[in-house]
């Protein structure tokens, strides 16, 4: 029966602040909309792999012990990738158009564990341009490397040729996200609302506070 009552207070509530409850989740989702259309910048994300891969041989057990080998150099060369010098020959490659600073904050550079495989991520504000990048940087690595290592171990295994995707803004998290922030903030306001504001605002709230019947209302006059 309390439970009864308190869920019918409840509800009494929120029907007497709805405006509340529907203007501010729509005022927030409002703001997001504008920030992530016309304030926040776009970021592509380019992808373009290596292979740290092993010479060819007729002894199962070498090629077994090579591959390993291999495997174990993944994590030097993710390091030489985003060595100074790579970051050099890339930035004289696409014409000093980019830093080496700013390529390095561009840059990310992942591998799959146990494989020879390397992940190179290049994050931009132009679908076309993180593209070149992460081309560039598969390019420069694959032809640098064997320099400094005195190994020819390396090849492009995919280019990032059309495959750049819109990494942010998140449209549908940053709305989807804002209604909610909106419509939890309006719920702390109500509450905040209720706890605090003690005034008598109409008959029902007479009869609420006092515990007495309203026998009749005087009309305010200017």
């Amino acid at each position: 029966m309390e439970s009864t009552l308190e869920l019918t207070k409840i509800k009494e509530v929120l029907q007497k602040n709805l405006k509340i409850l529907i203007i501010l989740p729509l005022l927030f989702l409002i703001i997001s909309a504008i920030v992530t259309f016309f304030v926040l910048s776009p970021k592509y994300q380019a992808n373009t792999q290596i292979l740290v891969n092993q010479t060819k041989g007729d002894n199962p057990q070498f090629m077994e012990q090579e591959v390993q080998s291999n495997i174990q150099l993944v994590n030097t060369y993710k390091e030489i990738v985003k060595s100074p010098r790579i970051l050099d020959e890339v930035s004289k490659d696409l014409n000093d158009k980019y830093s080496p600073s700013k390529l390095s904050s561009m840059l990310t550079i992942t591998n799959q564990e146990n494989t020879q495989l390397i992940n190179i991520q290049v994050k931009s504000g132009h679908k076309e341009d993180s593209e070149k990048i992460a081309n560039s940087f598969a390019k420069v690595t694959s032809k640098q490397i064997p320099k400094i290592m005195s190994v020819d171990n390396v090849s492009i295994l995919s280019k990032a040729d059309g495959t750049a995707v819109k990494v942010a803004p998140k449209t549908v998290v940053n709305l989807i996200g804002a209604f909610f922030l909106g419509l939890v903030v309006a719920l702390i306001y109500i509450f905040f609302k209720v706890i605090f504001d003690k005034r008598i605002k109409d008959e029902e709230d007479v009869e609420k506070e006092l515990g007495l019947p309203v026998l009749g209302s005087i009309q305010k006059f200017n």
